[in-house]
């Protein structure tokens, strides 16, 4: 289909170009004409017909100093510059049409594409209402206060430590069969979805406490969590290598949750937070390879 358009577009074009030059051309026999040079005769042959059509239609003939002078050639030449821009005209209508077909497959693409991204999401989200879990990986950034240029990095490994143990000692102790696994940050999965809001209100408790007593002995507190819902069959090492590609987007003294979690958590009743976009963010595995995230916020309600 484009290459008829196209063809019809520069046949349009191509006579477009020729007019002015056809115009000139007549142009010039009838200065010829005038002057009554030798050559008009042998100049005028191809020309000559469409001249005569015109003298047939509506003879135009002036007086000049007692003789008649043939204008049809003149008028020749003015109507093909008016056919210059009838064809550029046309020229533009082959572009219009064009880009309505193209307009039309696009909207109908989008359609098509659209329907199938519902049925996607339909889907994804029947599977979504099976997962039974949720799994979280928080991470603890210790800074100090004043002279920067002095390392405490051993007394923070020590704070962290002790802060992730409290953490994990805390879960297994009040959630049924909650995991926990520390190295640099702290991995948890829950096997209770029901039970969220009260355990991440705990946790936040907690950071609050910790970032009272930190400021006491002059340390600045920072955190990051990175939270998704899981099937109960899900393998806790991928979902914590995912986690870690959501903590990487390092959105600081953030709750962030993936879209899964989204999706699972809207489902329940008297929720204790609410959820707001954080965009989308893309993670590269190599420079053509990436994987793109939808990403929100998890904030606490305000009670009016």
């Amino acid at each position: 289909m484009k290459k008829i358009y196209v063809s019809v577009y520069n046949f349009f074009i191509i006579l477009k170009v020729f007019c002015p030059i056809i115009s000139f051309l007549y142009a010039l026999l009838w200065f010829t004409s005038f002057l009554k040079l030798s050559f008009y005769q042998t100049l005028s042959i191809p020309f000559e017909p469409f001249a005569q059509i015109i003298k047939t239609l509506h003879p135009l003939n002036i007086e000049f100093q007692g003789n008649l002078v043939d204008m049809s050639y003149i008028a020749a030449s003015g109507l093909f510059i008016v056919f210059h821009y009838i064809f550029g005209f046309f020229a533009q209508r082959v572009i219009d049409l064009y880009n309505f077909d193209e307009m039309l497959a696009i909207r109908k693409k989008n359609k098509e594409v659209k329907k199938i991204n519902i049925a996607i999401k339909k889907e994804y989200e029947q599977e979504v209402e099976r997962f039974s879990r949720f799994a979280l990986l928080f991470n603890l950034d210790l800074k100090p206060t004043y002279n920067l240029n002095i390392s405490r990095k051993g007394e923070f490994d020590i704070l962290k430590k002790e802060f992730y143990t409290h953490i994990v000692k805390n879960v297994s102790s009040k959630y049924k069969n909650a995991k926990g696994i520390m190295s640099d940050k702290l991995f948890l999965v829950c096997d209770d979805f029901d039970s969220f809001d009260d355990f991440i209100m705990r946790l936040i408790g907690e950071i609050k406490t910790l970032k009272k007593e930190n400021s006491k002995k002059d340390i600045i507190t920072e955190f990051s969590v990175s939270i998704d819902a899981i099937k109960s069959c899900s393998n806790v090492f991928s979902t914590m290598e995912f986690l870690e590609k959501v903590d990487s987007f390092n959105y600081k003294n953030k709750l962030v949750v993936t879209s899964a979690f989204k999706i699972k958590y809207e489902q329940k009743t008297n929720t204790k937070f609410k959820l707001t976009p954080l965009g989308i963010s893309r993670f590269f595995e190599d420079p053509d390879d990436y994987t793109d995230f939808e990403l929100f916020g998890l904030k606490f309600k305000r009670v009016d």
